[in-house]
């Protein structure tokens, strides 16, 4: 068995050594964010636009019109 001296080894201390992120190498990433962003925006912008859906003509009057309309 080896003996330590306290210290751990300089290998395993310096796990985080990384090279900075240059503006090149996050331009998919930003794109890939903003596509994401932009997709969900539209389908959020369609749920709240559409029409809400009418199951009945809210008077008689405008059932017997859309009677009419359907029957030819």
């Amino acid at each position: 068995m080896t003996e330590t001296n306290g210290t751990r080894d300089e290998s395993i201390v310096r796990y985080d050594d990384r090279q900075p992120v240059r503006g090149r190498a996050l331009l998919p990433a930003i794109a890939a964010g903003l596509g994401a962003g932009l997709a969900v925006f539209y389908i959020a912008r369609l749920l709240a636009e559409r029409a809400p859906l009418e199951l009945e003509p809210p008077d008689a009057a405008a059932r017997d019109i859309a009677l009419a309309r359907t029957r030819g």
